[in-house]
């Protein structure tokens, strides 16, 4: 059993996604996020038990405590590293420093990393799927008008209502109008019309 498990993404010559997430063995996950993420700073959140034993089962099917990292002699410069580190029960701690420019034939180091995060859940935090909102004010003849990327409708507004702050509440008219596909790493206004302002 793993005492606690950090997966640690670094940057690189771009807009690497750059965060670190640690879970112990309680399902307790901590997570910091610097930059190219859709959020960054501290977040905390906890998964369930039975995540955390497939975390543990990952470990132990993976095999981990034995792999012995062997990069090709052809890499590629200026790529990221994604360093994990797992403290076991026993008291014995592994880290393995897997930088993505090393030319490597087998991918499972890269499939074991992807399936540490798809089971702690940090795509919402790095980079969910993102979407164009059109947010106006619920009113017959609208006065504020937004175009919005975001996640979520309630996302959208919250960063309206801090663009916009009115001492009334406003009500708000979402209409979902695609995806975004350029590298939006945050929530972003990407358009405003106010007759007010």
């Amino acid at each position: 059993m793993f005492e606690y498990m950090k997966l640690q993404r670094t940057m690189c010559y771009g807009t690497c996604p750059v965060y670190s997430v640690t879970v112990d063995n309680e399902g307790n996950v901590n997570y910091s996020g610097e930059m190219f993420v859709y959020k960054s700073g501290e977040h905390h959140w906890k998964i369930s038990g039975k995540k955390v034993n497939q975390l543990n089962d990952l470990i132990e099917d993976f095999g981990f405590k034995s792999f012995i990292y062997e990069p090709g002699y052809e890499f590629i410069t200026d790529g990221p590293s994604c360093i994990t580190t797992i403290k076991y029960s026993d008291g014995e701690t592994k880290e393995i420093n897997h930088y993505y420019g090393h030319v490597l034939i087998d991918d499972s180091l890269t499939a074991f990393e992807k399936n540490i995060e798809r089971i702690i859940g940090t795509k919402k935090y790095v980079n969910p799927r993102l979407y164009i909102y059109q947010v106006e004010e619920k009113a017959q003849e609208p006065l504020i008008r937004y175009m919005v990327i975001s996640a979520s409708e309630k996302e959208a507004i919250d960063l309206i209502e801090k663009d916009y702050p009115k001492r009334q509440p406003l009500e708000w008219r979402v209409h979902k109008i695609g995806i975004a596909t350029d590298d939006y790493c945050g929530r972003i206004i990407i358009m405003k019309n106010s007759k007010e302002s």
